[in-house]
């Protein structure tokens, strides 16, 4: 694949990206000039400046990387190979609503269909501890949204990629914000779900392609997640869980933010009750989000029951009724029978009456 064309202020970015991999000190050199490129171009002026900035050990790394024309001719190089399309800060593609954080990204290495990045997006997340029930949910509603949203998640198993799946296997587009560089795809799980977002939508880093997984670059990934949305959807997640982090950066952002309800108890959803008591809007009706941006779903667009659903509410007909006698009527295991009951109870069909016990409303 051949290089793609840098302006120079591009340049200039990806090459302080590539020598200072801290955030921090990024901002402190740039902070010493107007336009990027005039470190560049009189780097010897602000030698003195840049090294009280960064330490002589990052110093040194800046000047000889300078000092040699192989280094950026061998950085374009090595992103061409693997497919990467570098979107900057200076850069007419970058996304506004990210310039409008107080800590942006210096650079986007994508992967895909980079005019992604100028479209509606909403973000759903959730946790690794995702109930099936919440998947299959959480899938359908990502479906739904992708008929006017780019979908934007993370790439964990779980509710982030029932987002992907449900946005991808409904024909919408994809974003897949990963916390690590492309080379690497963290769960390893994940790998075939990441290339198939990548060949029909778009994934971005914020980190050199090279970059390992850290526990520490997932709550600043998370900034982006939020950074990039409209709205942000959380779907399950514990009291610390990283999908909280994703919330309240949206929140702090002035996103709408949306939770799934959970029966008292769950712990797989003991974030979203926190959310919602706290400044997220409950999400128990596919319609809600849509009509916070001002878009009215049609009937053929609002989310159907499935075969079990109706036959737990057909079951409910005759009143209130404990799930292992439901299980036993409906010949269903007890583990099933629960997931239906809270996608029923979040869609907001039946209620929890307590001792395992549900109603129809």
């Amino acid at each position: 694949m051949s290089a793609m064309e840098y302006t120079k202020e591009e340049k200039t970015a990806l090459w302080l990206d590539g020598v200072l991999p801290d955030y921090a000190r990024r901002v402190k050199v740039l902070e010493l000039v107007r336009e990027p490129y005039a470190l560049v171009r009189r780097f010897s002026s602000y030698a003195p400046a840049v090294r009280a900035a960064v330490g002589e050990e990052a110093f040194e790394r800046m000047r000889a990387s300078l000092a040699s024309p192989a280094y950026m001719n061998g950085l374009l190089a090595r992103y061409a190979q693997k497919g990467i399309c570098a979107v900057t800060y200076y850069s007419a593609a970058y996304p506004a609503q990210l310039r409008e954080l107080p800590d942006p990204p210096l650079v986007l290495y994508c992967q895909g269909d980079v005019q992604l990045l100028g479209t509606r997006m909403f973000c759903i997340v959730g946790s690794r501890h995702t109930p099936p029930g919440v998947c299959k949910l959480t899938k359908k509603w990502a479906g739904a949204l992708a008929e006017h949203f780019t979908i934007v998640s993370g790439c964990a198993a779980g509710g982030d990629e029932s987002a992907l799946r449900g946005a991808t296997e409904a024909g919408g587009k994809a974003v897949c914000v990963l916390a690590h560089g492309t080379d690497h795809c963290n769960p390893e799980s994940s790998r075939s779900l990441v290339e198939a977002v990548r060949k029909s939508g778009l994934v971005l880093s914020e980190y050199p392609p090279e970059t390992p997984p850290r526990g520490y670059l997932f709550p600043a990934r998370n900034r982006i997640l939020a950074g990039l949305s409209e709205g942000v959807l959380v779907v399950s997640g514990g009291i610390k869980s990283g999908t909280r982090i994703t919330a309240e950066r949206a929140y702090a952002y002035g996103r709408d933010v949306f939770a799934f309800p959970y029966p008292p108890g769950a712990a797989a959803g003991a974030g979203c009750n926190a959310l919602i008591k706290e400044y997220a809007k409950l999400a128990d009706d596919l319609v809600d989000i849509p009509s916070a941006f001002g878009i009215h779903l049609t009937a053929a667009e609002e989310e159907p029951l499935s075969a079990a659903e109706r036959a737990v509410l057909s079951a409910l007909d005759a009143g209130e009724a404990h799930v292992g006698a439901l299980a036993a009527q409906l010949s269903l295991a007890q583990s099933e029978l629960s997931a239906v009951l809270i996608l029923l109870e979040m869609k907001g069909f039946v209620a929890n009456c307590g001792g395992n016990r549900y109603r129809k409303l």
